[in-house]
């Protein structure tokens, strides 16, 4: 993998890259990078020695190496960025677009618009299951899956992954996940394995299910407006009771179910032109809440 070096000089001179508020960064500072004419995001890490910055090091050299496998929308890191002879983070390409967490919670976004982008998740995890079945890439899984690791171009409506650098690859160890944590209710269910590798820092060791997990929950959460992935189960299933009563198709009902028993976990994408504005309005958190008591439930 190539890597910059750059001066101390102009590292001062960098200035951090404005993030939305929809987006959420605990191990890095992130700035604009501008090398040789070439737009880029500098991502410098807290951590730079020990068990974690060598497995991050790894992690990069194995998504550079296996590029050829990977989607076109995938934002792989490109360059080591070196100050003053020590490597202190590494570059990807700059994105021109908007994050899609910003997309999906905006009320002047049609709701099939934010359905759109929605299904191109389940389109790219499609993706991945056939790079692990028809490459030499067999262990590739995005881990930390949340709608924040996600850029809209804005010139051409495509979907744009990023973060890869905490996605599961080869033989490297997993990274945190903002759904995959100690609090998840899934915790104690058989097909999520805990992670009994100390020195890694990932709770839940990631494979399709997980994957499948985060992208449900994305799309949960999309219509409920807050988490729902640290809920107790009995006020899961409450809430997956409230949207058959409103009128939710029954086959993602059962994908959205399959999550929390010890089967494996589905695809949403084909069943999420069924949602309605007036179910996505219904969903939400302060309607569900409100009226929760007044729906008629179906027997």
């Amino acid at each position: 993998m190539k890597i910059i070096s750059v001066s101390k000089k102009k590292f001062a001179e960098l200035k951090k890259l404005d993030l939305s508020r929809d987006i959420h960064n605990s191990e890095a500072i992130i700035y604009d990078f501008n090398y040789r004419g070439d737009n880029k995001i500098l991502k410098t890490l807290y951590l730079l020695n020990g068990h974690t910055f060598a497995n991050k090091l790894y992690t990069l050299e194995m998504l550079d190496s296996n590029k050829i496998y990977l989607p076109s929308n995938f934002y792989i890191p490109d360059c080591l960025c070196s100050v003053d002879g020590k490597i202190i983070g590494f570059t990807v390409p700059k994105i021109e677009g908007t994050n899609l967490a910003t997309i999906l919670r905006s009320k002047d976004v049609d709701h099939k618009e934010q359905l759109y982008y929605l299904k191109k998740i389940g389109e790219m995890l499609n993706q991945l299951h056939n790079i692990r079945k028809y490459t030499p890439l067999k262990d590739i899984y995005i881990n930390d899956l949340h709608d924040s690791n996600f850029i809209v171009d804005s010139n051409n409506r495509e979907l744009k992954v990023i973060d890869l650098d905490s996605c599961k690859i080869c033989s490297n160890e997993p990274f945190p996940a903002r759904f995959l944590t100690s609090k998840a209710m899934i915790v104690g269910i058989d097909k999520y394995k805990l992670n009994e590798d100390k020195h890694s820092d990932g709770y839940i060791v990631p494979n399709s299910d997980t994957d499948l997990y985060c992208y449900n929950m994305i799309v949960l959460n999309y219509l409920y407006g807050e988490n729902l992935g640290s809920s107790r189960i009995e006020n899961f299933y409450e809430y997956l009771n409230y949207l058959e009563a409103i009128g939710l198709n029954k086959e993602l009902l059962s994908i959205f179910s399959k999550l929390v028993a010890n089967c494996k976990n589905e695809n949403p994408l084909n069943y999420l032109d069924s949602l309605t504005s007036e179910q996505i309005y219904r969903a939400k958190k302060q309607v569900y809440k409100l009226t929760k008591d007044n729906v008629k439930y179906r027997k």
